[in-house]
C-alpha cells in the first residue's frame, strides 16, 4: 500500500512539473499571440521603424505567416481571434520560441512564402533610442538560431 501511495504521488509530481513548464512557454505564446492580434504601435508598445526581414528554414512556418499587410490589418482590425486563419497558430508557436530564446519581440508587418517583415516591439515607456539601438543586435541573435535561415535589416526607413 505504501508502494501504490508513493507511487501515486510521484506521477502526480511529475504531472505538475510538467505543467509548470509548459507554463513558460505558455507564457511566451500568450504575449506573442497577444502582440500579433493588435494594431501597433499603441499606448503600450512601440515598433522600430525599420524592419528585420527573417526567414524560417522550414517552409511549412513561412507558409503559415504568410499574409499581406492589409490581410493583418483587416485581422487585427476585427478584434478576434478566430479572424486569424487556424494554420496561423504554427507560425506564431515559432516566433514565441525565438522570444523565448533571444527575448526579441517581432510584430509582423507583412509574409510571404520565403520570409516575413517584422518591426521590433518594445514597451512605449523605452526611449526611442533604445529602439533604434535594439534592431542589429536583435537580427545578430536571431541569426544564431538554427531554425531561421535568414536575418537581415531594412534600415530603408531610417
Amino acid at each position: 500500500m505504501a508502494f501504490k501511495n508513493f507511487l501515486v504521488a510521484g506521477l502526480f509530481l511529475a504531472v505538475l512539473s510538467g505543467c509548470g513548464q509548459e507554463g513558460t512557454t505558455d507564457l511566451h505564446s500568450a504575449e506573442v499571440k497577444a502582440l500579433d492580434e493588435q494594431l501597433l504601435p499603441n499606448n503600450n508598445w512601440q515598433l522600430s521603424r525599420a524592419t528585420i526581414e527573417l526567414s524560417f528554414c522550414r517552409n511549412r512556418i513561412n507558409e503559415a505567416l504568410l499574409a499581406s499587410e492589409a490581410e493583418l490589418r483587416g485581422w487585427r482590425l476585427s478584434g478576434e481571434s478566430t479572424a486569424f486563419p487556424p494554420h496561423r497558430s504554427e507560425g506564431i508557436n515559432a516566433l514565441s520560441k525565438l522570444f523565448k530564446q533571444t527575448d526579441v519581440l517581432l510584430w509582423q508587418a507583412e509574409g510571404n512564402v520565403s520570409a516575413q517583415r517584422y518591426h521590433l516591439v518594445k514597451p512605449a515607456k523605452a526611449s526611442k533610442g533604445e529602439v533604434v539601438d535594439a534592431v542589429f543586435p536583435a537580427v545578430v541573435s536571431l541569426s544564431a538560431i538554427d531554425e531561421v535561415c535568414h536575418a537581415a535589416v531594412d534600415d530603408s526607413e531610417y
